[in-house]
């Protein structure tokens, strides 16, 4: 399998989260950039779109994310298979954790796209969430700045989960 994951980062920690990922996920053909610097047409040469954002500012999504977001359309976006990931500060933002990431879910969703991975919502301390879709995130949440010690265990059992929708996805598409 082919699998683009963007980012943006301001600190360095959702750059950090994608390598990890892309580690669990060795065994396809990963690539890791930052939004940024995608273009936006090369997500038709992939199988899997993972995105990954921070949450910044009154809860939005990091800045690189702004002009990428703007340029998601149908055409490249309609059933393709995205997972998504977000960063966020359960103790310094409780109100908004993990927010930005909800950014990039509804423009995918809107664009057609069919978001898989979602994560279970146990084990994290907040008030509030974006993020949340009935009672699971709409990605893999993190916060790397409090709960450090559990990035990578998370990444690793989210990415199991992710591998069975895909499983489920291939198997429902044929």
């Amino acid at each position: 399998m082919k699998i683009l994951i963007g980012y943006g980062s301001n600190t360095g920690n959702t750059a950090y989260v994608a390598e990890v990922i892309s580690f669990a996920l060795a065994e396809h053909k990963v690539t890791v950039q930052n939004i940024k610097t995608i273009n936006i047409e090369t997500f038709r040469d992939y199988d899997l779109l993972i995105f990954g954002t921070s949450t910044w500012s009154n809860g939005e999504v990091q800045k690189d994310w702004k002009d990428s977001l703007s340029k998601f359309n149908k055409d490249i976006l309609s059933g393709k298979l995205v997972a998504l990931f977000g960063l966020g500060d359960s103790v310094m933002f409780p109100e908004q954790f993990a927010n930005g990431v909800r950014e990039i879910y509804d423009s995918v969703v809107n664009n057609g796209a069919i978001v898989i991975g979602y994560w279970k919502n146990e084990g994290y301390n907040y008030i509030f969430s974006r993020a949340l879709i009935g009672e699971k995130f709409c990605g893999l949440i993190i916060d790397q700045d409090n709960e450090s010690n559990l990035t990578v265990q998370r990444v690793v059992d989210w990415i199991k989960e992710l591998q069975k929708d895909i499983v489920n996805y291939i198997n429902v598409k044929n």
